[in-house]
């Protein structure tokens, strides 16, 4: 069928263009899953050509720019963190080949008449409010006053007992302070103001829930949808909070899941946010 060729296509552009997956470990097996059937897979010579070979005028990137710093033509990510869904980029020397995790941001939706999914996915900087010690709640001018007096407290200049463990605070609220400043409330996951709501999920768990709700909108942006699946497959727990609220007598349902993807080996915490809104005259028009 002519999709599968299409779909053919694209794998074939995007292994070609970006580093090829060497090694695959559990946690990155369901990238091979989900990949269309009868889809044909590069070899592993042409694998080797392709990771061996030297960057030409017509790679798509400027000259002197590094292999990791390249864009996917297909997924439109970077692959300096690992984010093209079919790429794997080479680790850092510097890092001491330790994988780099991933952060994503999507914002998805799918619409017909009244009926409405939309999802939308970012990075929860959970460490950098520890670090802080603010709520992901915590506005501007919040962040602002609380790095302010935490690094105060805590500069160096202040601590010559104890100089090292100071620096290494001192430099960890810098740090959390840079990832968080421009955020005002948006990260907000109220899991403790709804115990009543709560849900706690493995990865795998979560994907079913998620197609539940979302599967419109994954299935008409569909490499977005292979991304949230693999963040959300390979977290080792999901928070979830369910809301479902009824308006115009029943007429419109509504659905609302905020999660919050914890501990995955290849991603940074993530916030998920999937609503959904049914509109039940429309459908039964439909489907007579």
């Amino acid at each position: 069928p002519t999709s599968t060729r299409v779909m053919a296509f694209l794998l074939q552009t995007c292994r070609s263009f970006c580093r090829p997956v060497t090694d695959i470990n559990d946690a990155e097996q369901d990238l091979v899953e989900v990949q269309a059937e009868n889809v044909p897979v590069a070899s592993a010579s042409d694998q080797e050509k392709d990771a061996g070979s030297a960057p030409g005028p017509l790679d798509g990137r400027p000259f002197g720019l590094e292999e990791e710093h390249r864009i996917c033509p297909i997924s439109g990510l970077s692959t300096l963190q690992g984010a093209c869904p079919f790429a794997k980029p080479k680790a850092k020397a510097k890092d001491g080949g330790k994988k780099q995790k991933v952060s994503l941001s999507l914002d998805f939706k799918w619409e017909q008449g009244d009926a409405l999914v939309s999802i939308s996915v970012c990075a929860h900087h959970t460490e950098a409010f520890a670090a802080l010690e603010l709520p992901d709640s915590a506005s501007k001018e919040d962040i602002k006053r609380q790095y302010r007096a935490l690094s105060l407290k805590h500069h160096p200049d202040k601590n010559q007992d104890k100089l090292e463990e100071a620096t290494e605070q001192f430099q960890r609220i810098k740090d959390a302070y840079q990832k968080v400043k421009d955020t005002d409330g948006e990260l907000a996951f109220p899991w403790d103001q709804h115990p009543e709501k709560q849900t706690v999920v493995t990865g795998d768990e979560a994907i079913s829930l998620f197609a539940k709700v979302g599967m419109e909108a994954c299935e008409e942006h569909h490499f977005k949808g292979l991304q949230l699946r693999h963040l959300v497959r390979t977290s080792a727990e999901v928070k979830v909070l369910k809301f479902e609220t009824e308006k115009d007598e029943g007429r419109i349902t509504e659905c609302r899941l905020e999660a919050l993807c914890l501990d995955s080996k290849n991603f940074v915490n993530h916030l998920v946010k999937v609503y959904r809104r049914d509109a039940w005259e429309y459908r039964e028009a439909e489907d007579t």
